[in-house]
């Protein structure tokens, strides 16, 4: 015997459900449901999206007159050849603490004219303060401003 042939005694039967809401309960909700709604509303705005800071990066040494050059910008990875030292140079990124990738990098190689002493410090600024800064005579050094260091 089918579904619909059954007698409807034995078919299962869905009730909706009964409603224990009586017309205070309903006045109560809406009063308190639209009250949420107005301090949402009335809530402060979202701060403004987060407007580019100005990384300077810095490269020093005096006994290396050359090295190549690759730093990160708000357009991407840039690497210039044989630039001559100091070299200093100012950039806009929204996050220079942010994680490697968009945030700030630099790097000096002089690995081919590499030799003991012939130091070269690399420094990232954001504003005033010091991000990293790193010394070192091996042929290469870098900074990142998401890893704070000063050697």
């Amino acid at each position: 015997m089918s579904a619909a042939s059954e007698p409807s005694s034995a078919r299962s039967s869905v009730r909706p459900p009964v409603s224990n809401m009586n017309g205070r309960n309903a006045t109560t909700l809406l009063l308190t449901l639209g009250g949420a709604a107005a301090m949402l509303m009335s809530a402060s705005p979202p701060p403004p999206a987060h407007a580019s800071d100005t990384v300077t990066y810095e490269i020093v040494s005096d006994s290396i007159p050359m090295v190549d050059v690759e730093y990160v910008d708000q357009s991407g990875r840039k690497l210039v050849t044989d630039v001559a030292l100091p070299w200093r140079i100012d950039v806009a990124l929204d996050n220079p603490q942010g994680q490697t990738g968009p945030g700030a990098q630099l790097r000096a190689d002089w690995r081919r004219i590499r030799g003991p002493a012939k130091w070269v410090t690399v420094r990232i600024y954001q504003g005033a303060q010091l991000l990293c800064q790193s010394t070192l005579d091996v042929g290469n050094a870098t900074c990142y401003g998401n890893t704070p260091h000063v050697s």
